[in-house]
């Protein structure tokens, strides 16, 4: 039986970031659907999520794969600066007890750790070079 799905699958596109995406999206509406059951809200959540989830599948079984690359390139511009700003306050809330402080460069946007308690301070980008000044 694996066989014969590899065999089916062998030139179509299959799951990237986007179908992860519109997976998580169509779990959320579901449950939004169950939440807010035999009301008008709730039939409009139902048929989002048939849409949703049918899109999913058109991407998953596409034979167009540099149209659903794209598509997904597009989606990794959008959502890459969104993952990347909670990953940032992540660090921050587990560096808030530590002996560091986090600063972005504002030339590169590179993640800088610097010793807590030093006052004004030059710091420069390891990556760019850039220096700016900030307290710690």
């Amino acid at each position: 039986m694996m066989e014969r799905f590899r065999r089916f699958m062998y030139g179509r596109y299959g799951t990237d970031a986007l179908n992860t995406g519109l997976f998580v999206l169509y779990i959320v509406i579901v449950i939004g659907e169950m939440l807010l059951r035999n009301t008008r809200a709730g039939m409009v959540l139902m048929l989002i999520s048939y849409a949703v989830i049918v899109l999913y599948f058109f991407r998953c079984f596409s034979k167009n794969i540099p149209r659903r690359y794209a598509e997904n390139q597009k989606f990794l511009r959008l959502w890459n600066p969104v993952k990347n700003y909670f990953k940032y306050l992540k660090l921050c809330v587990t560096e808030r007890k530590g002996t560091k402080k986090l600063f972005r460069c504002p030339k590169c946007h590179q993640t800088i750790r610097v010793p807590k308690g030093r006052g004004k301070i030059a710091i420069t980008c390891p990556k760019c070079r850039f220096e700016f000044i900030r307290k710690t």
